[in-house]
């Protein structure tokens, strides 16, 4: 019997940890000036070393060695409103689950003085979610703490077929790294929940293409890809259970070994820059997320394994933007994006409550001298509802936003 408990136990831990990592959209800015038209027209090239990670092809519009360094934060601002459920559950809401996410990125690039090639490699995050809910919420039993993070390490090279045509290739040694942490229910509803604890890393290596036609001096198209990255987070499993009767003397804390396996989804971008007048420049985006492809969420232990489907659908990506020279050292830009919803409510998790997305961006850019320029942006994120209709409780997110403040430098060298 009390094996058996034990067993089912880490076996609800394992399914409620399934959608953990079944998100977790791709980052779209990096803390460039870029950044301050959410991105919009950036895989055409931004002119700065992090170009190189919207398209390594671009980073050949770049003269002599050049240095980028940005860091920022991102507020969160999350409050779930519970809509139903019941006494076992509770109905208690989350508390403010957002969380205050420090950002960095650095990118270096140098044209090696040639007419044809330009190396560089950048240090940044790829994707990341953060949630602290409180302890007794009503959807404590899928999550009440998560954090995901995906960083990459980017060596690029690129190389000018023609006049117009440059393509470019990053390899990408990423580190991955998952915590979830969860209340467990005891089969008794009037004994204190167990706890249980998903954490686990991982290194793996990717790729990313890029496509860069220069049609003339006011007009130039760019072309990005972004390789799956299969993530499987080597880790432990734990579960403590109080010692409040014999069984949970007996059970107490237990770990085991975990493997969560999941991909992050291929994704492609397409931008135009187009140059108006000497002041006046705009800029779009398109892209498409393959998220249908992450069919489940396959979680293992030596208790036994489990996949989790995640009905995820694909998703779309668009961002317009313009930038506008004030004079000879400043300059303004300003977009939004919207990017499309990838699960319907009946299969969203509170681990990662992921809907559509709209980000508003202004930002602005100083010329110091010849050799630094430095700049910011501020990005309003409205994250949607992200309504959830699981089995035993339900509700939207009332306040479901964030604020994401970035500053950077360039030095020219």
């Amino acid at each position: 019997m009390i094996k058996t408990l034990k067993n089912c136990t880490i076996a609800v831990g394992i399914l409620s940890a399934g959608n953990a990592s079944a998100g977790g959209l791709w980052l779209n800015e990096y803390g460039d000036f870029a950044g301050g038209r959410a991105a919009a027209g950036a895989s055409a090239g931004t002119d700065d070393p992090m170009t190189l990670a919207y398209n390594p092809a671009s980073i050949l519009r770049l003269d002599g060695s050049q240095l980028f360094v940005s860091a920022g934060a991102i507020f969160g601002n999350m409050n779930f409103d519970v809509k139903y459920s019941n006494p076992r559950n509770g109905y208690e809401d989350g508390g403010n689950a957002g969380q205050v996410s420090p950002l960095a990125s650095m990118s270096y690039v140098n044209d090696l003085n040639s007419d044809k090639w330009s190396v560089g490699i950048a240090l940044g995050g790829l994707s990341g979610a953060g949630m602290d809910y409180n302890d007794d919420w009503a959807g404590r039993y899928q999550a009440t703490k998560v954090s995901l993070t995906l960083l990459a390490l980017s060596p690029t090279v690129a190389y000018q077929v023609t006049e117009k045509l440059s393509l470019g290739v990053s390899a990408q040694f990423v580190y991955a790294d998952l915590e979830l942490d969860m209340a467990v229910p005891r089969l008794d509803p009037a004994l204190q929940d167990g706890k249980g604890s998903l954490d686990g890393d991982d290194y793996k290596t990717a790729f990313a293409l890029g496509v860069l036609y220069e049609m003339s001096d006011v007009t130039r198209f760019g072309l990005f890809y972004q390789s799956e990255v299969d993530v499987k987070f080597d880790g432990d499993l734990k579960v403590a259970i109080p010692a409040d009767n014999a069984v949970g003397a007996a059970i107490g804390a237990r770990s085991a070994a975990t493997d969560t396996s999941m991909n992050f989804a291929q994704y492609a971008r397409f931008s135009v820059h187009q140059v108006m007048d000497e002041r006046w420049s705009v800029d779009f985006t398109v892209g498409w997320d393959n998220w249908s492809a992450m069919d489940n969420v396959l979680v293992s232990t030596q208790y036994g394994a489990a996949g989790i489907p995640t009905q995820w659908r694909d998703t779309y990506h668009y961002a317009w933007g313009a930038q506008y020279k004030l004079n000879e050292n400043w300059d303004l830009t300003g977009g939004v994006a919207y990017d499309t919803n990838p699960v319907d409510s009946e299969y969203r998790n509170a681990q990662l409550p992921v809907d559509r997305q709209i980000r508003y961006a202004g930002g602005a850019q100083y010329s110091l001298k010849d050799s630094l320029t430095i700049g910011g942006y501020l990005m309003y994120m409205d994250l949607g509802s992200s309504r959830i209709t699981a089995q035993r409780f339900g509700g939207d997110f009332e306040h479901n936003d964030a604020l994401q403040l970035a500053v950077n430098a360039t030095w020219t060298f």
